[in-house]
């Protein structure tokens, strides 16, 4: 179920891989649709829509929002238990939390089950920041024992429990409510439990939210028992940021900003440049007339980019010194994308006149973001737009040089069947700090409703990198494919062989030298 190649020692017991290790692709497969049909379909409230939209008698189950990380946990009594990410394939073993859960399973003689999770931190102290995601990534990632011990597991959801399909049970969730508390407990002292909450008629949401809030908490997430309708509900956000630049364009028969480039920036300057820091780019909450008069503010203060950067339609991205600063709303602070990958912004010096380009370094980002007003009562100056307000004592990243390193392709094969083409791409990269081999995969129909499909591999040996890239052969070059540059005869009329062991990528001695004379049939094969 999992590719242990991939693991990395953590510490102790303590194992994860960063994506791909999860080999049960019937598992992976049933836990991305649940993240795509229940936990992405969640819809996002603020605290002065909750009278409107929560008005009647109508029981609701109502528990706290734990900001961590959502994880699926499989359950087998036969092959142990393990955390999972879907669909990246992100894998944690050995958490103590995770030995501790699979104790009160054993107990209960559940011998397979697959659940929904919320992997976290719990908030102790109270003078203290309550942690979020990124403590809980920074801990898993490269957290103490001590620290990795503290990880904690909020079961939400029962997905499969014995080999029964319980998806079902969003249009009935009292049921799956109860079955938590039974398998799972209330104890939050404890190192899994299920979410604290209650059922309440929710006209009385506006309440419990207010208490929530004042005891220090994140917010709420309210699901309907009698069909799946999830909504979280939290404070807004709001955050000053510098702007840095804007995209310029069309709308609604006017011409104006279409959206605005902004940023933050460290305390220290760097060599006596202020370090600028991408935050959000957003477009959302500005009036007509707010996007004409910004064009005007903005025009005179362009100035030269420090690298080609354009919107997702295409447009150019105007850099402008960082003068004005704005007043943004969000919903969230987090660290990774959807696909759990993690967000990664510009880096930019600027020494009063010029903005450098320094790269590209983790940071992070602002969800649903929208244009509140511009503060002309704050200056960058006096830290209106201080990192701090999303990063306690923030360092700035060490940006290293590094030489020029030309790739080299080790490997390179173009399949073709008709309109479709499937290409692989084996690249040696070479330098530091990157992962020294790249396999890319292009997957090419011009009849499929997306027919572009690219996949990114890594690997840091060419023995991994073969085996991965005969992975991929195996698995998507089916009957029919020509091999292009090869004879007719290289036409697939079966599956291609089964990927071979790392050892086997190992150079192979050259075969001997073939006689003069050979009976037919007896040529070497090229």
């Amino acid at each position: 179920m999992i590719d242990e190649t991939k693991l990395l020692a953590k510490g102790g017991a303590y194992k994860l891989a960063q994506s791909g290790a999860v080999t049960d692709r019937t598992l992976l497969e049933i836990a991305t649709q649940f993240e795509n049909q229940v936990s992405r379909k969640m819809a996002a409230l603020t605290p002065d829509q909750i009278e409107r939209r929560f008005a009647t008698a109508e029981p609701i189950l109502e528990t706290t929002k734990y900001d961590g990380e959502g994880v699926f946990i499989s359950w087998d009594q036969a092959k142990g238990i393990f955390a999972f990410n879907a669909p990246s394939g992100r894998v944690r073993l050995g958490l103590p939390a995770l030995d501790r859960l699979a104790e009160r399973l054993t107990q209960r003689k559940i011998k397979k089950g697959l659940f929904r999770a919320e992997l976290y931190l719990a908030h102790t102290d109270p003078k203290s920041k309550r942690p979020g995601i990124a403590d809980v990534v920074r801990v898993s990632f490269n957290g103490t024992p001590e620290e990795i011990a503290a990880l904690k597991l909020v079961m939400l959801d029962i997905i499969m429990l014995d080999g029964k399909d319980l998806r079902p049970n969003q249009d009935k969730f009292r049921e799956t409510w109860d079955q938590l508390g039974q398998l799972f407990g209330d104890d939050e002292a404890a190192h899994f439990h299920r979410a604290a909450g209650s059922i309440i008629p929710e006209k009385e949401l506006t309440r419990v939210f207010a208490d929530r809030i004042a005891a220090g908490q994140e917010g709420l997430v309210v699901r309907r028992l009698q069909r799946l309708d999830l909504t979280k509900i939290k404070p807004h956000v709001s955050i000053d940021a510098v702007v840095i630049g804007y995209v310029e364009g069309e709308f609604e028969g006017k011409f104006g900003v279409t959206s605005l480039l902004t940023a933050l920036n460290y305390p220290e300057k760097q060599n006596g440049k202020l370090l600028l820091q991408t935050f959000a780019r957003v477009g959302s909450g500005l009036t007509d007339q707010q996007r004409e008069e910004l064009l005007r503010t903005f025009t005179p203060l362009k100035v030269a980019a420090p690298l080609a950067m354009t919107d997702s339609d295409g447009r150019t991205v105007h850099f402008v010194k960082p003068v004005h600063l704005v007043e943004l709303h969000g919903e969230d602070i987090v660290t990774t994308s959807s696909h759990d990958k993690e967000n990664r912004t510009q880096l930019f010096a600027h020494d009063g006149e010029s903005y450098e380009f320094l790269g590209l370094v983790p940071f992070p980002r602002l969800t649903f973001a929208t244009f509140s007003t511009l503060r002309p009562d704050k200056a960058l100056a006096t830290g209106g737009a201080r990192i701090e307000q999303i990063l306690p004592n923030p360092q700035p990243p060490q940006i290293r040089a590094e030489g020029k390193h030309t790739p080299e392709i080790i490997r390179r094969e173009v399949y073709v069947k008709g309109d479709a083409v499937r290409k692989l791409v084996v690249v040696k990269t070479g330098g530091e700090p990157a992962v020294p081999y790249v396999i890319y995969w292009t997957d090419y129909s011009a009849k499929r409703k997306d027919p572009l499909k690219v996949t990114t591999q890594c690997a840091f040996t060419e023995p991994r990198a073969q085996k991965l890239a005969d992975r991929l052969i195996a698995e998507n070059v089916t009957k029919g494919f020509l091999l292009t540059g090869a004879p007719s005869s290289s036409v697939l009329s079966f599956s291609p062989p089964a990927p071979q062991p790392d050892s086997a990528a190992e150079p192979s001695p050259k075969p001997k030298k073939a006689p003069a004379k050979k009976a037919r049939g007896d040529s070497p094969t090229e």
